[in-house]
């Protein structure tokens, strides 16, 4: 639950990087200021790999610019290399040692690469520097450093330190909350979901909290209501849905228990295997099929994520595995029309001719008017060439009619000349 608010409390970097973009040393060389402008449009279009390349160029010539260091850092960190990020701010700190926004970033740089003890010595510097005017983000990270620590009265020391400092800070509410919450102290976390809500009317989130409070509460039907303000305010997060399953549960809801769990662990596999995509396009195959199956895992009725699964499986070479994969889900989802389909390719491959042919009729059967089916049935009549050629003829037009593909009517016109020559 804390892992969620602390995506929220994410430092962005590129502001801070635009408070020091004016920040040079030297004398004035245009071309250096015109790598710094491309620099600092390639950030703006979060171009990580070129606004790095820029600003290393930029120190190589002028190692005493304290907002081309800073671009190297907050580009490497962007990239997830915390541990090269690392060196860069620590330069620009030693330029500027007096400026506390920079000890700031060097500090967020180090949490983000799990070094708290840094990271807290860090901030703590920079607080000392501005102790009035420290950003809210600083004692949230601070809050969290110490959570993983386990000193939890140190924790609430800082988030209320925040609140003070930042009293319309909506995310530092939800840390107390939630830490208080974690305490059993449900009179007062139930208090700082509340003023988030006055700050912040629609928040889902803090709709949550308030939510989690009736639960332990044992107040089962009030914590229902409240879940479901959070869901309509934020349709796509699981953990509402699960919140929600147990609280109706709870209350007797079996049947609206059951679907709350069962959208709880759709959403759930939906982004696991939206982060599949994110490593496909990086080509981490291995990561790509471990995150697929994690999808399935959660939900084996999610077919999306099976497709993905088998036909990552198919371009490897399992076809084993890509069969067993779509079998398994097919034994649930008993009127899944692509499935049929796709596992008739997949045994198709195998040379299991007759069962291929099963399941491709099948997929016909559920999806009359879909191309691909046909034509994958009409290619397995015309490669066995028995006497089935008539019946591929049929199916390699219907295939054409239905989706004028030029491969359905290349396939129709060789099943014609094979006809021709008989």
């Amino acid at each position: 639950m804390f892992n969620s608010v602390q995506h929220l409390t994410r430092f962005t970097f590129f502001s801070l990087w635009l408070v020091f973009c004016m920040v040079q040393t030297g004398g004035p060389q245009i071309d250096l200021q015109h790598l710094l402008d491309q620099a600092q449009i390639a950030l703006q279009q979060e171009n990580w790999e070129q606004s790095l390349s820029l600003y290393r160029r930029v120190v190589e010539s002028d190692s005493e610019s304290v907002s081309a260091w800073i671009g190297v850092g907050v580009s490497l960190s962007h990239l997830e290399r915390n541990s090269e990020a690392i060196a860069p701010l620590e330069r620009a700190v030693e330029l500027v040692p007096e400026d506390a926004r920079i000890q700031g970033v060097l500090a967020r740089t180090y949490f983000k690469n799990r070094q708290y003890d840094q990271a807290d010595e860090w901030y703590q510097k920079a607080i000392k520097l501005h102790p009035t005017s420290a950003p809210v983000s600083w004692y949230l990270d601070l809050g969290l450093i110490e959570m993983h620590r386990g000193h939890f009265e140190q924790a609430r020391r800082y988030y209320i330190v925040a609140v003070q400092l930042h009293p319309k800070s909506v995310v530092a509410y939800q840390n107390l909350g939630l830490l208080l919450l974690n305490q059993n102290r449900f009179d007062e976390a139930d208090a700082c979901f509340y003023t988030a809500l006055t700050v912040e009317p629609d928040i889902g989130s803090a709709l949550f909290g308030r939510g989690e409070v009736a639960f332990k509460r044992g107040d089962h039907r009030q914590a229902v209501d409240f879940y479901r303000q959070a869901i309509q305010q934020e349709p796509t997060v699981s953990e509402y849905y699960y919140a929600l399953a147990q609280a109706l549960l709870r209350t007797g809801k079996i049947a609206e228990g059951k679907a709350s769990l069962a959208q709880a662990k759709r959403l759930k596999a939906k982004l696991l295997r939206q982060e599949a995509h994110q490593a496909a396009s990086k080509k981490k195959w291995p990561q790509v099929a471990l995150v697929l199956r994690q999808a399935i895992e959660r939900d084996p009725t999610y077919v999306d994520a099976v497709e993905d699964l088998a036909y990552l499986q198919v371009q490897q070479g399992e076809l084993a595995e890509a069969e067993s994969t779509l079998s398994a889900t097919l034994r649930l989802v008993t009127d899944w029309a692509p499935g049929y389909w796709q596992r008739g390719d997949v045994r198709y491959q195998q040379k299991k001719y007759e069962q291929a042919g099963e399941d491709l009729r099948r997929a016909i059967e559920l999806a009359p008017s879909a191309a691909p089916p046909r034509f994958s049935l009409a290619q397995l009549l015309f490669d066995q060439q028995e006497t089935s050629l008539p019946e591929a003829e049929n199916l390699a037009q219907s295939a054409y009619q239905l989706d004028p593909q030029p491969k359905y009517n290349e396939l129709l016109q060789k099943i014609r000349k094979a006809l021709d020559h008989r």
